[in-house]
């Protein structure tokens, strides 16, 4: 079983390229809650909420990137940098980005993956025969298998916390998450990542060999 991927500073593939090929950060969906949720969900004023990935599965809706790109008159790579150091370091970017908040509308899911990418994440992971989905979460001292076929995304979900790592039981794909990371980094033994990205409709960006965690940072 391959363990947990430790990532530094440097490139993403010259730091996976004993295992992967290609590599891509996919990108949470932002969260829109029914309206009124938040009022009626809130006990006390300015008490700090945030849906439950169960709430979210049931009632919430993705948004994508791109949309609040569009709405926002943001870069995708402005909203990443909005996202990513929305408490103190572009203030402005951040106020822009809020511009298309309401009062039921959320941030992407941080440091986990998002319960809007795990249904389609366990079909890749099966998609090449695999029977078993493997995890290792290091931080909790936990690792195993689940069988694909009996998987539930709930359990799935409460699975799932940050620093995290599913594989097929094949070792042809994985997915990372990190803390303070608002995306799942996907990476896969497959060349034709563009190819898998597009079938599963994900918003993604593509490694390439100068790619780094800071990606939205990063110059094009």
């Amino acid at each position: 079983m391959l363990e947990y991927i430790q990532l530094d500073v440097s490139p993403i593939l010259s730091q996976i390229s004993n295992h992967f090929k290609s590599a891509a950060f996919l990108l949470h969906p932002f969260v829109q809650m029914p309206n009124g949720w938040q009022k009626r969900k809130r006990e006390r004023p300015f008490q700090h909420i945030y849906p439950s990935d169960e709430e979210i599965l049931n009632i919430g809706k993705p948004v994508s990137w791109n949309q609040i790109s569009q709405q926002s008159d943001l870069t995708l790579q402005e909203v990443g940098i909005a996202v990513h150091d929305h408490r103190d370091k572009r203030p402005d970017l951040t106020n822009q980005l809020r511009t298309c908040f309401n009062s039921d509308f959320y941030y992407p899911r941080e440091d986990k993956i998002s319960v809007f990418l795990l249904n389609d994440i366990v079909n890749v992971l099966g998609s090449k025969g695999a029977d078993f989905v493997l995890y290792s979460a290091p931080l909790e001292g936990e690792k195993g298998r689940l069988k694909i076929e009996e998987i539930k995304l709930e359990e799935m979900s409460d699975l799932t916390p940050a620093e995290f790592m599913l594989m097929d039981d094949k070792l042809e794909f994985a997915f990372i998450s990190e803390y303070d990371a608002y995306t799942t980094l996907f990476l896969t033994k497959d060349d034709n990542i563009a190819g898998i990205i597009r079938r599963m409709n994900w918003e993604a960006t593509i490694c390439d060999n100068k790619t780094t965690l800071n990606w939205f940072s990063q110059k094009s």
